[in-house]
């Protein structure tokens, strides 16, 4: 699969979302004036491992372990650019981004949201947060 890497920015061209699928896993990075300010994982590429590979940084970025994870986080269908897209909404003076994969919201950041909202999250962890979809 090909990597890919998408930036999508904000209507007050302040900030940014980009979204990375590198092959082993996906992300959501929102970036203010080149600086990370929340982040969210969004799903595994690669199988997904039973022992959390947080625990050495030379493997980031880190896939999300069978602990923490729903089904149908191994995403191996290919994404293009085209399945891709983002929504913006303002809060106070910040934007949140939902990020939309296939057309189905797959992952929620705003400012400060380290980690943000996953819908393939099946609990709290330091990769993303349980984001409730109706």
């Amino acid at each position: 699969m090909n990597p890919i890497v998408i930036e999508f920015v904000a209507p007050s061209k302040r900030y940014s979302l980009v979204f990375e699928d590198d092959g082993k896993v996906a992300y959501a990075y929102l970036k203010h004036a080149g600086e990370i300010v929340g982040d969210v994982w969004l799903y595994n590429r690669a199988g997904t491992p039973l022992v959390p590979e947080w625990t050495d940084i030379e493997r980031a970025p880190f896939l999300n372990p069978k602990a923490y994870v729903a089904e149908g986080a191994h995403v191996t269908r290919p994404v293009t650019e085209k399945d891709v897209g983002v929504l913006w909404e303002n809060h106070a003076d910040w934007p949140v981004a939902y990020v939309y994969v296939f057309e189905d919201l797959y992952g929620v950041v705003g400012v400060g949201d380290k980690p943000g909202y996953s819908r393939l999250a099946k609990k709290d962890g330091p990769l993303g947060r349980v984001l409730e979809v109706e």
